[in-house]
C-alpha cells in the first residue's frame, strides 16, 4: 500500500492506494471533485495536480507507484483550468504521417520559457495527454533574463554551445523520464513540437542570438524550423518530425504565436488584448483583420529577480498577501516573495498610504518577521523593490497604451483581456489594477488562460489542422518597436506613478 498525502488549500488528508490505482479516481474517492471535462479519459489535460518533487501531472493518467504528496488546484487555479478549456480550440486528432513510424507512437510538445520548461507527453493513437511535466530552466544560472543569456553567448568562449547543451540535456532528461514512465522505447517518440521565445529557440538551434539584442533587432530566422534529430542529439526516433513554431519578431516569439493561435474564435470579442507578463511583457492587440504586437522590457521583478527577498514560484514563496493572512506555496515557512505575492504586497502598501504616488516610503516594510520565516532574517519589501515594480508595471501599461493609440481604440473598446503565462495564473487582478499594472477599465474583462504557449504547442502536436490557425496569426501579425515610438517615453514616465486618489491617507 502507498500513502497519498493530499493538500487542499491548507487542509491535509492522507489516504492509501493499493499500487495499481490511477490518481484521479483516488482523489475523487477521497471526496475531491477535480475538474476533468473529458471525464477522465486523458484527452483534455485539465485534471492537473502538483506532485511534490515531480511537478505538474495529469491525474487521470498518473499511476500511483510510491508514496506521494499531492497539491490540488486552489479556487483561482481551478477557474483558470475551466477558462482554458472553454476558450481553447477543440481540434481532432491528426498527427500526420510521422505516426506511422511506430506501432506505439508518442509525441512531446515542449514550451521553452526563460524561467520554466513545460513538457506534454501525448499518445498519438488516442490523443491522450499521458503526462505533463514542468521543470525550471537550468539556464537560469547564466542569468534570469534573455539579455543576460545573450550576453553570455557573446562574451564567453563557446558560450552559445554551453547554453545550448544545457537545454538539450534537460530535454533529454525529460524524454527519458517519459520513456520510462510509459514503458516505451526512444524510437516510439516520433514527433516533437517546440514553442518558446525567440531567444530560447535561437539558442536551442545553435543560432547566434546576439543580433536580437542589437538594433535593429533582426532574428536569424522567424519562420518555423524543421530540425534533424541528429542535429539536436535528442533521444527519440531518428526520423522523428521535430519542428519549432514560427516567431513574429526578435521579442515576440513562437510562445505568443502559439498562444494567440490556441484561442477559439468567439464573436463576443471583436477587440481583445493578449498579455504574457513576464521578464519580457509580450502584448498583442487583436482586432478585426489585424494583430498588432509589441514587446516591452518589464524586467525580472515579477519572476522574483532584483527583489531583495524575491524568489520564483516554488515551495516557500509567498504567493498571496493581505493584512489578515499570507499564502505560502507548499504550506511551509516562507523564504521569500514570488511575483504574485509581490503585487499583492505593493497593492496593500499603496492602498494603506504607506507608499505614496511617487512610490516613496519611509522604511522597509516587514512582510514576515524572522521568527516566523524560513530564513534567519525578516522578509521585507525595500524602496528598491518598489522601484523595480514601478519600472515593470510602467513598461506593461505604456505598451498597452501605445497599441491602443495605434488603432484608435480606448480601454473601454476592449472586449476581453487574456492573461497568459505562468505569472498570469496566480496574479490577483484587483491588486494588479491597484498598482496600475492593469487598467481599471478592464475590470470583469480579464480571463486567465495559463500556459497558452504550452497549449499551442500541444495543439500543433496533436493536429495538423492547427497549422491553419498559426498561418492566420502570422499573416495578420504586425510588430511595432516601442523604442521607435515617440510617445512611449512619455507614457512610460506617466505610468511610473501610483494612483492614490481613491484612498484616504493620514
Amino acid at each position: 500500500m502507498y500513502k497519498v498525502e493530499i493538500w487542499n488549500n491548507e487542509q491535509k488528508q492522507i489516504v492509501e492506494s493499493n499500487g495499481s490505482d490511477l490518481l484521479l479516481p483516488v482523489l475523487r474517492d477521497a471526496g475531491h471533485d477535480l475538474y476533468a471535462p473529458c471525464g477522465g479519459n486523458g484527452t483534455c489535460g485539465k485534471c492537473k495536480v502538483w506532485i511534490v518533487g515531480e511537478g505538474s501531472v495529469t491525474s487521470c493518467f498518473y499511476p500511483i507507484s510510491s508514496d506521494i504528496s499531492v497539491r490540488l488546484p486552489d479556487q483561482r487555479e481551478a477557474k483558470i483550468l475551466v477558462d482554458q478549456h472553454n476558450f481553447t480550440q477543440k481540434l481532432p486528432l491528426w498527427p500526420g504521417d510521422c505516426a506511422q513510424l511506430s506501432n506505439y507512437p508518442y509525441g512531446v510538445a515542449i514550451d521553452i520559457g526563460t524561467t520554466t520548461l513545460v513538457f506534454y507527453l501525448v499518445d498519438l493513437i488516442t490523443g491522450v495527454i499521458s503526462e505533463t511535466r514542468a521543470v525550471p530552466n537550468p539556464q537560469a544560472k547564466y542569468g534570469s533574463d534573455v539579455i543576460s543569456r545573450i550576453n553570455y553567448t557573446s562574451q564567453q568562449i563557446d558560450g552559445l554551445n554551453e547554453l545550448r547543451e544545457v537545454l538539450i540535456n534537460i530535454i533529454n532528461e525529460e524524454l527519458k523520464h517519459f520513456i520510462d514512465f510509459v514503458g516505451i522505447g526512444s524510437d516510439d517518440i516520433v514527433k516533437l513540437k517546440i514553442a518558446g521565445n525567440t531567444t530560447m529557440l535561437h539558442i536551442l538551434l545553435g543560432k547566434d542570438p546576439l543580433p536580437l539584442a542589437l538594433a535593429p533587432f533582426i532574428p536569424q530566422f522567424t519562420e518555423a524550423q524543421i530540425v534533424n534529430t541528429n542535429d539536436l542529439g535528442l533521444k527519440c526516433n531518428p526520423k522523428a518530425h521535430i519542428e519549432t513554431l514560427p516567431n513574429i519578431s526578435a521579442y515576440v516569439g513562437a510562445d505568443i504565436v502559439a498562444g494567440l493561435a490556441s484561442i477559439a474564435p468567439d464573436k463576443r470579442y471583436k477587440n481583445y488584448l493578449f498579455m504574457d507578463i513576464g521578464t519580457n511583457g509580450e502584448l498583442a492587440l487583436v482586432t478585426d483583420g489585424k494583430i498588432i504586437c509589441c514587446a516591452t522590457a518589464a524586467g525580472p521583478a515579477f519572476e522574483g529577480a532584483n527583489i531583495k527577498h524575491g524568489v520564483t514560484a516554488t515551495d516557500g514563496a509567498i504567493s498571496e498577501y493581505n493584512e489578515n493572512e499570507i499564502k505560502v506555496i507548499g504550506n511551509v515557512p516562507p523564504v521569500g516573495i514570488c511575483g504574485s505575492g509581490l503585487i499583492d504586497i505593493v497593492a496593500h502598501l499603496v492602498d494603506q498610504g504607506i507608499v505614496d504616488a511617487e512610490g516613496l516610503f519611509n522604511e522597509n516594510y516587514i512582510v514576515v518577521k524572522r521568527e516566523y520565516a524560513g530564513i534567519n532574517e525578516d522578509i521585507v519589501i525595500t524602496q528598491e523593490d518598489i522601484r523595480e515594480v514601478q519600472l515593470a508595471k510602467s513598461a506593461i501599461s505604456a505598451g498597452v497604451n501605445i497599441l491602443l493609440k495605434k488603432v484608435g481604440l480606448s480601454h473601454d473598446d476592449i472586449d476581453a483581456v487574456f492573461l497568459a503565462g505562468g505569472f498570469g495564473n496566480y496574479i490577483d487582478t484587483d491588486s494588479a489594477m491597484k498598482i496600475g499594472l492593469l487598467s481599471t477599465h478592464f475590470k470583469d474583462k480579464i480571463i486567465s488562460l495559463g500556459n497558452t504557449s504550452g497549449t499551442g504547442a500541444f495543439l500543433a502536436l496533436k493536429s495538423e489542422i492547427f497549422n491553419e490557425s498559426i498561418n492566420e496569426v502570422m499573416n495578420k501579425a504586425e510588430h511595432i518597436e516601442l523604442s521607435e515610438d515617440m510617445d512611449f517615453a512619455m507614457e512610460f514616465a506617466i505610468n511610473m506613478m501610483f494612483d492614490t486618489s481613491a484612498y484616504q491617507h493620514d
